[in-house]
């Protein structure tokens, strides 16, 4: 009879015949975790952007009697426009700053508070009023104190969007009378055509620091709104555009585009 041994050989064979056929347990490779995120949150600083409404180099007054380019006794008696799309340029590079801003100068001196990348800046570029992407937004989105809220009275209709400028006084072509001013004029530029781009180039450029306050001066010649090197307005003639009147809405914002200079 065989030793108990020997029969253990046939099982032990096979056993190595079957784990020699076994391929190598594949063990995946390391993959190392993906690299942080890298940081883009610029630093910042702030740019005081003061907007000085004046007459002939003295600060506007509202419902004051002025003579126009053209003699005609003139008052101002409302002004509101908006920025649209400010951005700060240098070079070939670009920092979106605000999309939309409303200045009220009718109330005299406005000072805004923008927040900007840190940098040296060239100059701020923007367009006279709504950007179309926000133009057509509904005002009852927003509360009081944003620039599109309704409560700022800027707003047409849902059809034609907002007022990029309101300008409305009165005037008297005889520059000797004394009556009382009765005659309205009521210029209110809006919808696509009338949206032009300026820029505001101060001499020294504008400089932000991080946690830093820069202050740039603007002025605006309101007396030049009727009169530029392009475009003169005759308000005996040309004194009403809400929306419909292309050309006096185009001679109104190209001069006030022309008015701005920056300190």
């Amino acid at each position: 009879m065989p030793h108990p041994i020997f029969r253990l050989l046939p099982l032990a064979a096979l056993f190595l015949a079957f784990t020699a056929c076994r391929p190598d347990p594949v063990i995946p490779p390391t993959i190392p975790p993906p690299p942080p995120p890298p940081d883009t949150t610029a630093a910042t600083g702030v740019l005081r952007l003061t907007v000085l409404p004046e007459w002939e180099g003295q600060s506007l007054q509202t419902f004051t009697e002025y003579q126009n380019f053209m003699n005609y006794r003139t008052t101002v008696e409302l002004l509101k426009m908006y920025f649209g799309d400010v951005r700060a340029i240098a070079g070939g590079d670009t920092a979106m700053v605000k999309d939309v801003d409303l200045f009220d100068l009718g109330t005299g001196t406005v000072v805004k508070h923008w927040t900007i990348e840190e940098g040296v800046w060239a100059k701020l570029r923007a367009g006279l009023g709504v950007p179309a992407g926000l133009n057509y937004e509904d005002p009852a989105e927003y509360g009081p104190g944003h620039p599109l809220s309704v409560s700022n009275g800027t707003h047409w209709s849902w059809s034609s969007g907002y007022r990029y400028v309101m300008f409305e006084g009165r005037y008297d072509p005889d520059p000797s009378s004394t009556a009382q001013l009765i005659t309205a004029y009521s210029i209110h530029p809006g919808m696509e055509p009338s949206y032009i781009e300026f820029e505001l180039l101060p001499a020294q450029g504008i400089t932000i620091t991080a946690g830093d306050t820069t202050d740039v001066t603007v002025r605006v010649a309101v007396d030049r709104f009727f009169h530029s090197v392009d475009h003169q307005i005759d308000l005996a003639t040309e004194n009403t555009a809400h929306g419909m009147n292309v050309p006096l809405q185009l001679k109104l914002v190209e001069n006030i585009a022309a008015s701005f200079s920056t300190e």
